[in-house]
């Protein structure tokens, strides 16, 4: 009488251990993935959520007291919030591009943080050794500390500063009440220099061989700094 012995197939054990290893593996893989994708993207600021209108002039005329004078003309740059969040500008980038169309030159501007810009002696009240911002906050109830600087620290409501936080209702404009003196009398062809503006832009955009004229389109963006994302970004035809 013969003993019969059960044999087991042991060949088959070694390959089910492999695939459970390695599924385990790809799983341990994938939750360590999926943790870190999900703190960068916890990381990451939400830009604010706003509406801005952007005025750019060629040659608008300021400085005038009537009925005794016309001002003097020159270019300028207004922003207004019209609803949203609350933008620190200290947080907050503006870059501009403006193509000359008559010789194909492009000028790109920047303006980030506190930018102290001189004056000229020939103006009464921005001369040479005082300083503003390309764009300031144009609210005189809230910010009593004047705007014109007689040091590059600024003033609280200088783009970049701060207290600067732009918010709905608020204007930011370039300093074109100061590039000038009271009915100058200057002609649209005889435009004043408009300092802050042209440091913002890149050019100087009294200059009609730069191009920048009625008309003519400026790329204005908004560009929230922490998120790297704009706010407000599309091209302005030029008043």
């Amino acid at each position: 009488m013969k003993t019969k012995f059960n044999q087991r197939n042991e060949s088959a054990v070694s390959p089910v251990v492999g695939v459970l290893l390695m599924l385990v593996v790809t799983i341990i893989i994938a939750a360590v993935v999926s943790g870190f994708a999900g703190g960068l993207t916890a990381g990451q600021s939400k830009p604010p959520v706003a509406t801005m209108d952007v005025r750019v002039i060629a040659k608008g005329n300021y400085g005038g007291m009537p009925p005794w004078g016309t001002g003097y003309y020159t270019p300028a740059m207004v922003i207004k919030h019209l609803s949203g969040d609350p933008i620190a500008t200290k947080n907050t980038k503006i870059v501009t591009f403006f193509k000359n169309n008559s010789d194909g030159k492009i000028y790109k501007g920047e303006l980030y943080g506190e930018v102290p810009v001189a004056g000229n002696d020939n103006w009464d009240s921005y001369k040479s050794n005082q300083y503003c911002a390309p764009l300031f906050l144009n609210d005189k109830t809230r910010f009593t500390d004047g705007t014109i600087s007689d040091t590059t620290n600024g003033k609280s409501n200088w783009f970049g500063n701060e207290s600067a936080i732009f918010r709905p209702g608020d204007t930011l404009t370039s300093p074109h009440g100061f590039v000038g003196n009271y009915n100058d009398n200057s002609t649209p062809d005889e435009p004043h220099v408009n300092v802050g503006l042209n440091k913002l832009t890149g050019l100087n955009c009294s200059n009609p061989d730069t191009g920048f004229s009625t008309g003519s389109e400026i790329t204005v963006k908004v560009i929230d700094v922490p998120s790297g994302k704009a706010i407000y970004d599309k091209v302005v035809t030029i008043e």
